[in-house]
């Protein structure tokens, strides 16, 4: 199993050599969320973002009359994803806006930028040039810690992808496309892709990962 932290700091890059940077400005404090949270920055699945980037290729093919590809696309996405439900629990989070639900999602693509009420001043500029550095040479846990040292805050955003039905989706199409079912097969794969979620959260918030029964 390998992960890949994918964070963009495009959002603090952009500011630094704009010359502007972002300070913190007193708010009331937020409510502690209603899940539990942890300190490092979400770890990403590669099984996860191959699923969606092969299913997307899958339906391409089929689109094209690419049977062969089609099957060699799906055959890939499945070959890794297979195992998630067990061999990834540990990257697992629940929807933190959803908390009924029971359904385990992987992180696959994340972003990450500075909230909307922030004033720029020069008073934390040190502190961005670090945190920028250290997302750069891939420290993002310590930049994440830098960040909230200089009580700058940030929102992370990910993109969530279901295990268990992503797995019953690239079954189905597997099944659909050998029954010579094209149109069902790249609705299941369509499915894949439409049931991925994007969710935000604070810096202090980050939801704790592989915690889900």
């Amino acid at each position: 199993m390998k992960t890949a932290s994918k964070v963009t700091a495009l959002a603090l890059a952009a500011l630094l050599s704009a010359g502007s940077v972002i300070a913190y400005a007193a708010t009331e404090a937020a409510a502690p969320p209603s899940y539990e949270t942890q300190k490092e920055m979400l770890k990403t699945a590669d099984e996860a973002l191959n699923a969606v980037t092969k299913a997307h290729a899958a339906r391409l093919a089929l689109f094209n009359d690419d049977i062969d590809t089609a099957k060699a696309r799906l055959a890939e996405a499945r070959s890794q994803f297979d195992n998630a439900e067990k061999g990834l629990n540990d990257l697992t989070i629940g929807d933190t806006e959803d908390p009924s639900s029971s359904a385990k999602y992987l992180p696959f693509d994340m972003s990450m930028a500075l909230t909307e009420d922030f004033n720029a001043t020069d008073q934390n500029k040190a502190a961005l040039q670090k945190a920028y550095g250290l997302m750069q040479t891939g420290s993002k846990d310590d930049a994440l810690d830098v960040l909230r040292l200089a009580s700058i805050d940030v929102d992370v955003s990910a993109a969530l992808l279901p295990v268990a039905s992503t797995a019953e989706h690239l079954q189905d199409a597997q099944t659909l496309i050998d029954q010579g079912k094209y149109h069902e097969a790249n609705l299941a794969l369509k499915a894949v892709e439409d049931s991925v979620v994007v969710r935000s959260y604070a810096i202090d918030a980050i939801p704790q990962q592989g915690n889900i029964e």
